[in-house]
């Protein structure tokens, strides 16, 4: 019984490290999501530096998300859990970049919706002014 045992904690501390690895990869596609979103603030707020920062932490983010999930390296929990809904609807595709291209677009459209429709409700604050703030409520600056 005592040699079995450090042969069933490797095979468990094997199996938990190969899920955390997968559960990180799944955690990707937020990453991927909110950097997208994240980059349209930045561009908004005139800050083109961020803007295309983030734009190269998604794009990046989105690569490797997605030839995990090619390869089958991501649990349909882990998809479930930690991918956002508006990526998974935009999963098909005849490449990853265009793919990556599809989520960019709906991010960054989402991002823009809720900068505009939220300004005009507001009297004397900018739409730069607006973005500016929302970058930073989101903390987007921590987006890596």
């Amino acid at each position: 019984m005592t040699s079995r045992l450090p042969l069933v904690a490797a095979t468990l501390a094997a199996s938990i490290t190969v899920s955390k690895a997968a559960d990180e990869k799944a955690l990707l596609g937020n990453v991927m999501w909110a950097a997208f979103q994240c980059s349209k603030f930045a561009e908004l707020a005139e800050e083109k530096a961020e803007q295309e920062r983030l734009y190269l932490v998604g794009r990046n983010a989105g690569r490797i998300f997605l030839d995990a999930m090619k390869a089958g390296q991501i649990p349909k929990q882990a998809v479930n859990e930690s991918v956002p809904i508006n990526v998974l609807q935009r999963l098909e595709g005849p490449d990853n970049e265009s793919i990556i291209g599809k989520i960019h677009a709906a991010a960054t459209g989402f991002a823009r919706d809720e900068i505009v429709q939220r300004r005009p409700r507001m009297w004397g604050v900018t739409q730069k002014q607006e973005a500016r703030n929302t970058f930073t409520d989101k903390n987007c600056i921590l987006i890596r």
